[in-house]
């Protein structure tokens, strides 16, 4: 058997000194992922009512086939995989409301797992108003074509805040 020139490998076979390779390991070949990743905010006041969706009013960057839907409220994911997704709300507290907010994300219609997707605030200060943030994030795998949704899934309503900052937002990103 012969040595082998340069540049004859594994994913370019041919014959090498008049004799043909043999790979000792099979060769794969893998496609380089494709990023996928999305930004949805809101900007302005909304109030939730029991098990309703969060809209979005606005969008940041997107790739990969991360969409938002014309209904506002649901993200469309293109790619399947695990996704690392993170979001954020401030909710308005008011004098003689609901001490307390939850909320959850939703994929394909179904809650996940609560013990790892539900994050809430609580106020005990019923005497004035008050704006908290409720931040969460989790890694969870979605199919391709799946939804994605964060709902308020107290059974009382929830409200934002409106003011200079964002009331909402959400992000998702692709990990494989």
């Amino acid at each position: 058997m012969n040595p082998c020139k340069k540049n004859c490998s594994c994913d370019r076979c041919k014959p090498c000194l008049q004799s043909t390779i043999k790979a000792i390991d099979s060769c794969q070949v893998q496609p380089v992922p494709l990023p996928a990743y999305g930004n949805f905010f809101l900007a302005q006041f909304v109030t939730l009512n029991a098990n309703q969706p969060m809209p979005w009013n606005g969008t940041g960057r997107t790739a990969g086939g991360i969409t938002l839907n014309p209904d506002t409220v649901t993200i469309e994911v293109a790619q399947a995989g695990d996704y690392y997704i993170d979001y954020y709300v401030l909710v308005l507290f008011e004098l003689g409301t609901s001490p307390d907010a939850i909320l959850g994300v939703f994929v394909d219609g179904n809650e996940v797992n609560p013990i790892q997707t539900r994050y809430a605030a609580d106020s005990s200060e019923l005497d004035r108003e008050l704006c908290i943030p409720i931040s969460g994030g989790t890694i969870i795998s979605i199919p391709a074509g799946g939804t994605v949704q964060l709902r308020n899934v107290n059974v009382l309503p929830l409200s934002t805040c409106d003011g200079p900052a964002l009331a909402a937002s959400i992000n998702l990103i692709k990990l494989n």
